[in-house]
């Protein structure tokens, strides 16, 4: 709309639009800062109450009873069977978020290290809504099978009898999570507010590290493998130094070199280097004398300056 000729429109420009807009922008990422920094101040209610509670060196109640992804109720005895160590990842399947990312995350180290699911250790992921069931369990179950036996092979057999997809009632989960310490609470929309952790234990069920994040270092997994099972399922000379060598540090949250160990095996090499490098001088002076002693007597059984028969 004109006011008449020479008369300029009461339409805003375009670049005035641009102008009201990245303006108006600028306002709500101020008054949303400031409503960031009102919540870093006080957790969220949701949140309040939802952390883990480290349980390091506590045993797990491995005699509850779930339900695993082809409809068996199975107790925990089956994973925590006394001889390989145990990676235990509390979840829901149902999750719009963390728990796909853990997952996720967690099958892509397994696929990565060299250690294998079923014969070296085991994997036990529980679900806590307790209205999930088997359809739940075994589409996730399928996926990430499938993902990690095209990827790192193995025995499916062994591999799938090792890496437990559960579901349980409210009272079997509320026991496994309060013995690992991982503490979460439903909320009013039917969701779950929970930590993101992870727990290793050893085969007879004792909390042995836990691993926060949605980040799990093939390394670091590897080493919290060896300390649950002490180092017995260690499959080559570099694991055993790997378990000698690092410690978890838990300032850093992680595993680090000590340097006494390292100190203590650079000690023994150099004594094993310094061993054969002698022992080997020797051997070579040993065989110079032998050498010498056959040229001063060429002849065996001819007597001192006897002239060597020819034909």
């Amino acid at each position: 709309m004109t006011n008449g000729p020479g008369s300029t429109s009461l339409r805003p420009g375009p670049e005035r639009v641009v102008r009201w807009i990245t303006w108006a922008l600028c306002l709500v990422s101020m008054i949303a800062a400031a409503d960031a920094q009102v919540l870093t101040d006080k957790p969220p209610e949701a949140l309040d109450g939802v952390t883990v509670d480290e349980k390091l060196g506590e045993r797990l109640p491995i005699n509850l009873t779930f339900t695993d992804s082809t409809g068996e109720v199975v107790p925990l005895t089956k994973y925590f069977d006394g001889e390989k160590p145990v990676v235990l990842a509390l979840v829901y399947f149902g999750c719009p978020v963390i728990c796909p990312l853990v997952m996720d995350r967690l099958s892509a180290s397994f696929r990565e290290l060299d250690y294998t699911i079923g014969e070296d250790y085991n994997v036990v992921v529980v679900s806590i809504d307790h209205t999930e069931g088997v359809t739940e369990s075994s589409t996730r179950k399928q996926s990430d099978l499938a993902g990690y036996l095209n990827a790192h092979g193995g025995d499916a057999g062994r591999v799938s009898a090792g890496w437990g997809f559960l579901t349980g009632d409210p009272t079997s989960i509320k026991m496994l999570a309060d013995a690992c310490g991982w503490i979460f609470k439903p909320l009013p929309n039917g969701e779950f507010a929970h930590p993101a952790a992870v727990m290793v234990a050893s085969p007879d069920g004792v909390l042995t590290r836990y691993l926060y994040g949605f980040d799990y270092p093939v390394k670091q997994l590897k080493l919290s493998l060896l300390d649950a099972s002490e180092g017995k399922i260690a499959s080559s000379l570099g694991d055993r130094v790997l378990f000698y060598c690092y410690h978890y540090d838990p300032a850093a949250g992680a595993y680090s070199m000590e340097a006494m160990a390292v100190m203590r095996i650079a000690g023994v090499l150099t004594v094993v280097v310094l061993s054969g490098l002698i022992g080997g001088l020797l051997l070579v002076e040993r065989v110079r004398k032998k050498s010498k002693m056959r040229e001063k007597n060429p002849g065996s059984g001819v007597a001192d300056g006897a002239a060597p028969i020819r034909v």
